[in-house]
């Protein structure tokens, strides 16, 4: 067996966790969080190759998958432009800008949507959404323009061009 190919571990290695992964995401979080992504992604080019990994990559679906964050953060948007009397979608918009789309409002009507129902069922992510909501409102400084006040603070967590 050469140097490049190990055996798989055996799950008398993973007797020094507290808890032992019961699912393949707790192992492969586990493994993230001891190694890194670079050295998870090493040990399966060595398993499997180059070329498997670039076969498994390639029947990804192109899109990001929305995680609960940016559906909070959209609901927060939402919840923002409503305590404003705004519309949501225009405020969005003025945000993310309009990238090309032909009906930019109606896309974001659309992922506010998506966003709202899934928050129904997330409490958590929902109440991080009102926290947010209320955090842009406690420090928003004097009458200044909600679309350029909103797109200043969430530099750091930009809308991706993520499309639901």
């Amino acid at each position: 067996m050469s140097e490049g190919k190990s055996p798989p571990r055996s799950p008398a290695k993973l007797e020094g966790l507290a808890k032992e992964p019961e699912t393949v995401e707790d192992l492969v979080i586990l493994a993230l969080a001891r190694g890194g992504l670079e050295e998870v992604v090493k040990i399966l080019r060595d398993w499997y190759g180059r070329g498997a990994i670039r076969e498994s990559l390639n029947r990804l679906s192109r899109r990001e998958p929305v995680d609960r964050f940016l559906h909070a953060r959209r609901h927060a948007v939402e919840i923002y432009a409503k305590q404003h009397s705004l519309t949501p979608a225009n405020l969005m918009v003025d945000i993310v800008g309009r990238r090309g789309r032909k009906d930019p409002k109606g896309a974001e009507r659309y992922q506010l949507r998506r966003a709202r129902e899934f928050l129904e069922n997330d409490e958590n992510a929902l109440a991080a959404a009102k926290a947010l909501a209320g955090h842009w409102e406690n420090n928003r400084a004097g009458k200044r323009d909600h679309g350029v006040y909103l797109k200043k603070i969430t530099q750091g967590f930009t809308f991706k061009n993520r499309r639901v």
